[in-house]
């Protein structure tokens, strides 16, 4: 059974709960004239498939409505003229749905093979006309907002990453119309590569190949996520169903990357970064105004926690990042390090101290000898040095360090 994906409804609550924007794109509705017009468009500048002279297209077109549930939509073919780039696309206004290949699709393809594309454009109907439409509203919004130039990049990464999953499902609609993987597969590297045999089963090992050897390969593009994605999404669907989801999320997600955070992982990185802060500041003698100005340039509402902990979960949560992230919190704790000249060497000692506990050692280490510019014998006399004022302070001499910060303000 076709599901909507569980990041298509993560976007639709994100946006449901922005009631005015909700509302705004709810209530675009698509006029008599805007159809007409695009109609007339299309006529210009394409060659409309006739339901009789062109019946074998048709007929592919009225079984894939059948399996899908779409018996009472009208549906018109047209084939693009001007372009030789292959593609398929499909646009569904007012309750029609108008398809458009392009470049030699019709050639290229077998029997199976076109049944799978037409599918799987037509499933893009079926998952805009669940939920009472609320996902195709969804996607207008999250399209629009990535679509304006002033946009944050994590509403880009929302909007490629929710490209991707309606990708993922409409696959899953081709293969529920023919009923096996092969010309889902074939179908899709034949238009990208302009070949006229692939092997489905070859093409599965080979992106079965990619995930095993790299932990990290995930989905980069929006319009046309990348061939092997697709390929093993659809063959792990087809061999485990839902059991699949889990395994298809990491695969298309991945682990957090700095440079590619959506709005969920951008907020998930803002939560784990505060806890971070607080655990690094939880030292009393670190509460300086210097120190304290700047954990409130990271978060204004800024505060310190002295009953906070760092338990396994958060050290496994760090030690398994990416390393962007890892590089990330490495530079936090170096601008804490170097904010207060007062407090001297105390800091660093403490980072790094506290970098080992939470396995950055080599990673803050990195950083700190390409930042100050040291050797290799140069960080470890740093090492040593700041160190060994950490642990002198840890002596007892934590009141007289707070009372000439104090004194230093």
């Amino acid at each position: 059974m076709l599901q909507a994906l569980p990041y298509h409804l993560k976007v639709r609550d994100h946006f449901a709960q922005q009631t005015g924007t909700w509302n705004f794109f709810a209530a675009v509705k698509t006029r008599e004239e805007q159809l007409a017009q695009y109609k007339t468009e299309l006529l210009k500048n394409t060659y409309k498939f006739d339901v009789k002279a062109d019946a074998g297209i048709y007929e592919k077109v009225e079984k894939a409505k059948a399996s899908l549930g779409l018996e009472q939509l009208p549906v018109t073919v047209y084939q693009a003229q001007y372009t030789d780039e292959m593609n398929a696309s499909i646009v569904f206004l007012n309750n029609e749905a108008h398809i458009v290949f392009s470049g030699r699709i019709t050639q290229l393809l077998d029997e199976n093979e076109l049944l799978a594309i037409l599918a799987h454009e037509l499933t893009h109907v079926k998952l805009y006309s669940t939920l009472q439409g609320e996902l195709e509203i969804a996607e207008r919004i999250i399209m629009a907002i990535a679509g304006n130039y002033h946009s944050e990049p994590a509403y880009y990464e929302t909007a490629r990453l929710y490209r991707l999953y309606t990708e993922i499902f409409c696959d899953r609609g081709a293969y529920t119309v023919t009923g096996e993987t092969a010309p889902v597969i074939t179908s899709l590297v034949k238009i990208a590569t302009g070949l006229d045999k692939i092997s489905a089963e070859s093409y599965a090992k080979q992106a079965a190949e990619i995930f095993s050897s790299d932990s990290g390969v995930k989905a980069a593009t929006v319009s046309h996520p990348e061939n092997f994605i697709r390929a093993r999404a659809i063959q792990l669907w087809h061999e485990k169903k839902e059991a699949a989801e889990e395994e298809i999320i990491k695969m298309i997600e991945g682990s957090t990357d700095l440079d590619q955070l959506d709005v969920f992982k951008q907020k998930e990185l803002l939560q784990f970064t505060r806890k971070f802060i607080q655990l690094l500041l939880k030292p009393n003698w670190f509460h300086s105004t210097l120190v304290t100005n700047l954990a409130k340039q990271y978060f204004p509402d800024f505060s310190y926690d002295d009953t906070i902990v760092l338990d396994e979960q958060f050290a496994h949560t760090i030690s398994s990042s990416h390393s962007s992230i890892k590089d990330y919190l490495g530079y936090i704790m170096l601008d804490f390090a170097l904010v207060d000249g007062s407090l001297e060497q105390i800091p660093f000692g403490w980072a790094f101290q506290f970098a080992e506990s939470i396995q950055l050692k080599d990673v803050f280490d990195a950083i700190v000898k390409k930042e100050l510019q040291l050797s290799d014998k140069k960080l470890q006399q740093h090492i040593q040095n700041t160190m060994a004022a950490w642990y002198k302070l840890k002596e007892g001499e934590k009141e007289q360090v707070v009372l000439e910060s104090d004194a230093s303000v």
